[in-house]
């Protein structure tokens, strides 16, 4: 049995249906690396289709005013050539036994590093692992390195990752809305699990926690789940170690194209936002959430959508900012890189900021700094009752949906071996 919060199962993966004819994703969208992947050999099984496409494909460098290919870019750009240099090799960085640092220490004193360098190093790597510089942890970067066993091609979906998360819940018993209050595993071999706001409760042998590590910070009255007894302080402790980032997506649907037709992706340096996308799927068959017929008409409009892509303390500011101010500013950003207007075909414009969504209270965890072994107990298992699962738990330090889906099957293995020793020592 399945018991999932949300409305449908997927968890942090969701689509929105008020911006576009069809489904945008609000969490993951991109599968990361294809080989030795749990996420592509199951997509494949179901017979989606993916198109492989290079990230970033284009820069748009603010202070130049160009937009360029990767390729032109990294030949033309020493800062650009210098900062995928840097991360790809790790030189310098602190080795095992070595006091941490973060990723911008390690940038500015280890490697002196020119303003203009740590700047670019923020809209590409920092924005993709969920944090500022300053809160990256350079040996939990290194370990993810370490364990990428997946390559470096970049595949797109033809159709939303909700449709992934569907086909794994198929002719599984999921238990949508149901959100936890407590789980009691005081008795040997028993847990009850007990729905928040009423008596409903699950009785099983074993369980799979799958809950964002926020849910297990003692700390926290949001989204927290009890356990009886108290989960062991070494595990709480990891919890509240490893940080989870928060980002967030603004959204700005167009009736016409007004970019080149393989454009991508783009990061942008000296910017108002670090990152864009553009990605298209079939149209839905759902019905679109529009509040009025003037908004669905404008979603029905709506030919292409921009994806901004914004994350760590950059994520944190403009979920304080007024949204008529953000959206007009993303606009601003648009005219200058597309050297057009493009507010006149603006249809929809849509923000999702991940610190607002009360289960998770963020989006994924990122490389953190003295992180030390609190991946690997936040996965240990507890009383050989309890099994952790779910991307915090990945000790290759992997927030992809590969990764999570890793801690699955590894999870599901803990329990069968558990069950069956338990059956061993009753004969």
């Amino acid at each position: 049995v399945v018991l999932e919060g949300g409305e449908e199962p997927g968890g942090r993966v969701r689509v929105a249906r008020d911006v576009a004819p069809w489904d945008v994703n609000l969490g993951p969208e991109f599968i990361h690396g294809v080989e030795n992947s749990a996420l592509k050999r199951f997509v494949d099984n179901c017979g989606f289709g993916t198109k492989e496409y290079e990230w970033p494909d284009r820069y748009y460098l603010g202070d130049e005013n160009a937009l360029l290919g990767a390729e032109e870019a990294e030949r033309t750009s020493e800062d650009v050539r210098l900062v995928h240099e840097l991360f790809d090799e790790l030189p310098g960085a602190p080795k095992d036994g070595d006091a941490d640092a973060t990723a911008l220490e390690w940038l500015t004193r280890t490697h002196k590093a020119p303003d203009r360098v740590v700047k670019l190093a923020e809209n590409i790597y920092a924005n993709d692992f969920c944090a500022s510089l300053g809160k990256l942890g350079m040996q939990e970067l290194i370990a993810e390195k370490k364990s990428w066993i997946y390559g470096e091609k970049y595949l797109v979906l033809d159709r939303p990752l909700r449709d992934v998360a569907l086909a794994l819940a198929a002719d599984v018993d999921v238990r949508v809305n149901w959100e936890i209050e407590s789980v009691d595993y005081s008795r040997p071999g028993l847990v009850r699990v007990k729905r928040r706001g009423c008596e409903e409760v699950i009785i099983a042998k074993r369980c799979i926690v799958t809950l964002p590590i926020t849910a297990l910070r003692s700390d926290n009255v949001t989204n927290k789940v009890s356990f009886i007894p108290r989960l062991p302080a070494a595990k709480i402790r990891a919890a509240e170690t490893v940080q989870i980032g928060n980002a967030a997506k603004v959204y700005i649907g167009f009736d016409k194209i007004l970019w080149p037709e393989d454009l991508f992706d783009v990061v942008c340096t000296n910017c108002f936002l670090p990152e864009f996308w553009i990605t298209k799927y079939p149209i839905s068959p759902f019905a679109r959430e529009a509040k009025s017929s003037e908004e669905a008409a404008r979603i029905a409009a709506t030919r292409a959508v921009i994806t901004f892509f914004v994350a760590g303390d950059l994520a944190d500011e403009i979920a304080k900012m007024d949204e008529r101010e953000l959206f007009s500013r993303a606009i601003d950003q648009l005219d200058a890189i597309f050297k057009t207007s493009c507010r006149e075909s603006v249809t929809t414009m849509k923000h999702v900021n991940w610190s607002r969504e009360r289960l998770v209270q963020g989006a994924y965890t990122h490389p953190t700094v003295n992180a030390g072994d609190s991946r690997t107990l936040l996965a240990a298992s507890v009383s050989n009752i309890l099994f952790f699962a779910g991307e915090a738990t990945y000790t290759g330090v992997n927030p992809c949906l590969q990764g999570a889906m890793e801690t699955g099957v590894r999870a599901a293995a803990q329990v069968r071996a558990s069950l069956e020793d338990n059956i061993q020592s009753k004969l």
